[in-house]
């Protein structure tokens, strides 16, 4: 995460992922989408103005799959498994080391039997959504990351002196999101752009800065 231009939006921010992290955790939350989908949200991310009107790759239905869902049962196997076995279904040997069981070879256990993670088939497991709607949400299947947080919050049993804080917070994020507040690259364009030093020659002066 870039660092912000005021201490506010960096304690925000800061609050808001570690929060964010309580959630995935206490909630069990699978927030996998297909890493090409990662590699193209970051290439969206560069474009002017991204974060109030580009769509990113996020998905759909992040609550663990029960039964009868679609997709139940399909598991996605860790690529270091198969980096290292060269196969989705090989399995680590391990020996008795002191009374424990050790993985052979440099690369430990943990990370050739990396847990598997159920998901739903890849073209219904994500959509495209807004930053606001990533945060706020989308529909009536997709709640949004700020209204998971309030839900965590509540069953934490917060405080009230914490809470009113930690809301300061969200709601900077959300209207960050919604496009209401600039990013603070925004700012900086427009006060160059603005400035009455600036030539419209990319040239940021001494003046200027």
């Amino acid at each position: 995460m870039e660092i912000q231009l005021t201490d506010f939006e960096n304690a925000a921010f800061t609050a808001f992922i570690v929060l964010l992290t309580r959630v995935i955790l206490t909630f069990d939350l699978n927030l996998y989408i297909p890493m090409s989908r990662v590699d193209a949200n970051m290439q969206r991310a560069h474009s002017r103005n991204a974060a109030a009107k580009g769509k990113f790759f996020f998905r759909r239905h992040m609550a663990p799959l029960e039964e009868g869902d679609d997709g139940f049962d399909v598991e996605y196997v860790s690529m270091f498994s198969r980096a290292v076995n060269g196969d989705s279904t090989a399995q680590s040997k391990k020996k008795e080391v002191n009374g424990s069981l050790e993985a052979n070879g440099d690369i430990s256990d943990h990370r050739k039997n990396a847990p598997c993670a159920p998901g739903s088939s890849e073209e219904n497991s994500y959509e495209e959504m807004s930053m606001h709607e990533i945060m706020c949400g989308k529909g009536d299947y997709f709640p949004g990351l700020i209204p998971l947080v309030y839900a965590y919050l509540d069953y934490i049993n917060c405080d009230s002196a914490t809470r009113e804080r930690l809301s300061v917070y969200l709601d900077f994020i959300e209207r960050r999101a919604s496009g209401e507040l600039v990013t603070p690259a925004t700012w900086m364009r427009t006060f160059v752009r603005s400035h009455p030093a600036y030539q419209g020659d990319s040239v940021v002066s001494d003046e200027i800065a």
